[in-house]
């Protein structure tokens, strides 16, 4: 029964992200969704789901200043949902896979970026061996990071989980975020830019970043 239910599911999501998104990200949906459907039945692994739903969840816990002070490595991409849903299960893992391809093309990869933060609010944000000046700012479960030359700003969910850090945004703000660290403006919209297509039809959905704490 379970297993009929969750097909009717996954069939109707197909339909309507068929109607909606374009030919790429509807295989990605259609790919992930067999694989949630072949979980889910499993007797050992719907725990696994349900765990995967809760960790991507957005930060709803304030973060104090002296918590983010340090030095942080990036590590991963990821997604991140406002409250639980069938979507997290089924298009989590092949997106961030995806994110990964398209930071991969401008160098972001793991322990390639390098974001440091200071106690009297300023940081730097190293890449590909140079360093960008930023400054920071807390206010409840947001990360203001602007950066001064740019005259620019991107304020972030954050989500603080022992050393790990997952800072989470629309993608269109990701796009702002990796513009300004890597100054590849027309190389990271066009091999992330098809992620708002995704982002604007899955109500709740953000693009996230996480990094580790040295």
């Amino acid at each position: 029964m379970k297993k009929n239910v969750l097909k009717v599911a996954f069939v109707a999501l197909g339909m309507m992200f068929c109607t909606h998104a374009n030919a790429q990200l509807s295989d990605i949906l259609k790919n992930a969704a067999g694989t949630a459907i072949d979980q889910a039945t499993g007797n050992s692994t719907i725990g696994k789901v349900a765990g995967d739903l809760l960790g991507n969840l957005l930060g709803t816990t304030d973060v104090s200043e002296k918590s983010l002070v340090g030095t942080w490595t990036y590590s991963q991409p990821g997604v991140a949902f406002e409250s639980e849903n069938v979507l997290a299960s089924v298009v989590s893992s092949k997106v961030e896979k995806t994110m990964q391809n398209g930071l991969t093309k401008v160098g972001f990869t793991s322990g390639k970026v390098v974001m440091t933060l200071n106690e009297d609010k300023t940081g730097t944000i190293t890449y590909n061996g140079k360093s960008a000046k930023i400054n920071w700012a807390v206010d409840g479960t947001n990360l203001k990071l602007t950066f001064p030359l740019l005259n620019q700003g991107v304020t972030m969910n954050t989500k603080l989980t022992g050393n790990e850090l997952q800072v989470a945004m629309k993608s269109d703000k990701l796009l702002s975020l990796v513009n300004a660290i890597t100054s590849k403006v027309g190389t990271v919209n066009s091999t992330l830019g098809t992620l708002n297509t995704l982002t604007k039809n899955v109500k709740g959905m953000y693009m996230g970043l996480k990094f580790t704490k040295k």
